[in-house]
């Protein structure tokens, strides 16, 4: 059985390795044209900032491949042959065959044509790839932050395109002679905070500019937006919030300036950070159904609608608890899926569910996490919110439907997945969850205990 996966990362990876456990004879072929081995894409920040290198954030042993039997090929897909089942490669690669195919090719930068200049100046990139990543090193810090690249960096280039997300980026700082000085993050989501967060690390004052009216309002509540957009001003980040860009001003070919709404912002260096979308431009002239957002449409057991191919990850398409289809753009969600879908590979017949949903970050030098349907405007949905100051300040958001919790969001204080994704399963009331909620704390050690508020109980 030759089994083809366009992409090494945490989908595809998941689904090769859980076909090898099941079949050690059959051929499996991984096809990656950004790196040689799979990598933790929320690492990226930590290489940056000099914390980890490339090799740290790899969760596979570099032999893998060897050890495992995978075939490697690095290089950049083009197009699909599905009726002669060939993946088109792109250079002088030869065409891969399959008998069954995954696509898990990931997401890129979402793109912003409509901004005068944008795309044509050298100093304006992106937070997302390898690339992306040496060129934003390159930046700010006139290099990578620690000795060397990723291995093998450039080995695809020869079947790359102009238009792949992995190429690479000329720098402005190269040509003007000197680091960046004045650095401005456009998007107001997860990844617009990363760029800021690594350049106010490098030493750097960077401006973030938000086009709505507080900042990532995907996941935080205006209450709970205020409270990081100050702690990232006490950090010295240059907040201009309800800011709309309209274009670039550059000097000889390289950015100088952001123009908005609200006046031209300098900055000799420029990362757009308006979110992703799935990287599948290359298939637009497949015979592989597509959603309005370019993502592969596919089925609860994540077949596509071409017999054999699969998809997975962020690139795949798939159905939401309130039936709207989507992608899942999720480490854990393309974890999950990557694991069902090497099943789906073996010829097992699976139904991929999303669970309850989790998620975590650190913003700035504060904890948030998430648990649940929070922003969801869910029918009958009730609130319970409170606030702690004093020697730890954090935030507690409770969602409820009729009487069960469904959703939390937190601020400031570690908090345990497990315990509050149980909670949500069980159907716990906002009563009981409030008397238990010591359970679900991950402080470390000497961190006072949270306390509610008894007005807070009377209100559950």
């Amino acid at each position: 059985m030759q089994i083809v996966i366009i992409g090494n990362g945490v989908a595809g990876m998941n689904a090769a390795l859980t076909v090898r456990e099941r079949h050690a004879d059959w051929s499996i072929t991984l096809i990656s044209e950004e790196s040689d081995h799979f990598f933790s894409r929320t690492a990226l920040m930590w290489i940056f900032s000099g914390q980890l290198s490339h090799r740290d954030t790899e969760p596979l042993e570099r032999d893998v491949y060897e050890r495992l039997n995978f075939r490697r090929v690095r290089g950049r897909a083009v197009g699909m042959d599905t009726a002669a089942k060939r993946v088109q490669m792109g250079g002088e690669l030869e065409d891969v065959s399959y008998d069954r195919l995954l696509i898990a090719c990931g997401s890129r930068p979402r793109p912003a044509p409509f901004w005068q200049g944008y795309g044509d100046l050298t100093g304006v990139g992106h937070f997302v790839t390898h690339q992306d990543l040496a060129w934003y090193e390159r930046e700010v810090h006139g290099g990578p932050s620690l000795a060397g690249g990723p291995p093998n960096a450039d080995a695809h280039l020869s079947s790359s395109t102009a238009d792949s997300p992995y190429q690479p980026r000329p720098a402005a700082a190269e040509a003007r002679g000197h680091k960046a000085r004045e650095v401005a993050v456009i998007g107001g989501g997860l990844i617009g905070i990363e760029a800021v967060e690594v350049a106010h690390a490098a030493g750097l004052k960077p401006h973030f500019l938000i086009r709505e009216e507080w900042f990532w309002p995907m996941a935080l509540s205006k209450q709970e937006s205020t409270w990081i957009a100050a702690r990232m001003a006490e950090h010295g980040v240059q907040m201009h919030l309800e800011t709309e860009v309209e274009g670039f001003d550059s000097v000889d070919g390289l950015v100088s300036g952001v123009r908005t709404s609200k006046g031209t912002v300098a900055a000799d260096a420029v990362v757009v950070a308006i979110g992703v979308v799935p990287n599948t431009a290359w298939l637009a002239d497949s015979d592989l159904e597509l959603d309005k957002g370019g993502a592969i449409v596919v089925d609860a057991g994540l077949r596509t609608s071409v017999p054999d191919v699969y998809a997975a990850g962020d690139c795949a398409s798939v159905k939401w608890f309130n039936g709207i289809q989507r992608p899942e753009q999720l480490w854990y969600t393309g974890r999950d899926q990557g694991k069902r879908v090497g099943r789906a590979l073996c010829g097992d017949e699976v139904t991929y569910k999303r669970g309850t949903f989790y998620n975590s970050a650190k913003l700035f030098d504060i904890e948030w996490t998430q648990a649940g349907l929070v922003g969801f405007d869910l029918e009958d949905e009730d609130e319970l919110y409170f606030e702690e100051s004093g020697t730890v300040r954090s935030t507690v958001r409770i969602v409820s439907q009729r009487g069960q919790v469904k959703g939390f969001n937190l601020l400031g204080r570690r908090w345990n997945h497990a315990v509050l994704v149980r909670w949500i399963n069980e159907r716990r009331s906002p009563a009981y969850v409030l008397a238990h909620l010591a359970e679900a704390t991950f402080d470390t050690e000497f961190v006072p205990a949270l306390s509610v508020p008894a007005d807070v109980r009377a209100q559950a």
